[in-house]
């Protein structure tokens, strides 16, 4: 079991720029049946590898989707060439993995720990591989009739499919693996303003605003670059006053 969970969160860890955050989403937005909520994560600046920061994400939510973005220090142009429709079909190209996620996940997480930690044994184990290797079938199945609109060729459908059938627990990771290929070219500053609600934005502008203290303390004082990134941390908080 300790092999199965260590195997699925190394898998899963992110390293993360210090300009570097993912955006993830959360769920019909509550305030319209079209749109998505997105959340906007950081890694952690306590915990850092090769200097970057390592950012696990919520191993609860195998199932959604996660999008790297980067945001400028000194500040970007807006860009508005990602529609929200566009961002909320990204958010949801990826529903039709979770029941075949899940199934995996249920096989390994409890179906597995029954069969090696009560009487029911062998029967519970056998059990376990026929559940984890149908919904593995499966979901390559659909990974395959997905493949032209998630940009998956046939070399790299072939390479999962191998890593998958030979390590199952990496395959609970199939959708951000896939989600994070996605290149997004909009400052993630522009795209959490336009696609958060207020609340949410506003958590999100303040982890924004203490990365960009950090950074401003670090430049060299009156230079041009710490000149433009105070004027874009003003402008970040002066959209809270």
């Amino acid at each position: 079991m300790a092999l199965v969970i260590g195997l699925y969160l190394y898998d899963a860890v992110l390293l993360l720029h210090l300009n570097e955050g993912i955006l993830r989403p959360r769920g019909r937005a509550p305030w319209s049946r079209e749109r998505e909520a997105w959340a906007v994560g950081f890694g952690s600046q306590r915990f850092q590898m090769r200097g970057k920061e390592l950012r696990l994400p919520n191993p609860l939510l195998l199932h959604r989707p996660v999008f790297r973005l980067t945001w400028a220090l000194e500040g970007a142009p807006v860009d508005k060439t990602r529609s929200l429709t566009q961002w909320t079909a990204q958010g949801r190209a990826f529903r039709g993995a979770a029941p075949m996620l899940w199934g995996i996940a249920l096989a390994l997480f409890v179906l597995l720990p029954l069969g090696l930690f009560t009487r029911l044994g062998e029967t519970m184990l056998l059990l376990t591989l026929a559940l984890v290797y149908l919904n593995l079938l499966a979901l390559l199945a659909w990974l395959w009739f997905s493949r032209k609109r998630l940009d998956v060729s046939g070399r790299q459908f072939a390479s999962i499919s191998f890593e998958y059938l030979t390590c199952a627990p990496f395959a609970l990771n199939l959708v951000q693996r896939l989600s994070l290929r996605t290149q997004v070219a909009e400052d993630l500053v522009h795209a959490a303003r336009r696609l958060q609600q207020a609340k949410d934005w506003d958590a999100t502008r303040a982890a924004l605003l203490a990365r960009l203290d950090e950074e401003i303390e670090s430049e060299i004082e009156g230079s041009e670059r710490r000149q433009r990134m105070q004027a874009h941390r003003d402008a970040l908080a002066r959209e809270g006053a």
